[in-house]
């Protein structure tokens, strides 16, 4: 499985607290059976300030061959967000450490 956590500004050991579409950069992981996690990249955000009109549109495409997305909260202002509740795990402002246990424990 392929997952996206919404990485901090300035440290890579921290998921972005905010709402996962405006996080500056995603790191993507490889997930295989057993719980081996391997870094694959870190995939900036060009969307990561724009709002509202084709975002999610644009945020799908960019995390299109991701299964799971991982941050802090996702949607806001009424918004649901531009992935499905079953393709996102909300796991608050923690270490990407600790995102990585809330993703082996599913």
């Amino acid at each position: 499985m392929r997952i996206a956590i919404a990485l901090s500004k300035n440290d890579d050991q921290k998921v972005y607290p905010g709402p996962f579409g405006h996080a500056p950069r995603f790191a993507i992981y490889e997930v295989e059976g057993g719980g081996k996690v391997s870094l694959l990249e870190v995939r900036e955000n060009p969307y990561a300030a724009m709002e509202g009109g084709r975002k999610h549109e644009l945020m799908r495409e960019l995390l299109k061959d991701v299964d799971l997305r991982v941050g802090a909260r996702f949607g806001h202002g009424g918004s649901m967000g531009a992935f499905p509740m079953a393709e996102r795990l909300e796991v608050g402002p923690v270490s990407v450490a600790e995102a990585l246990e809330k993703v082996r424990a599913r």
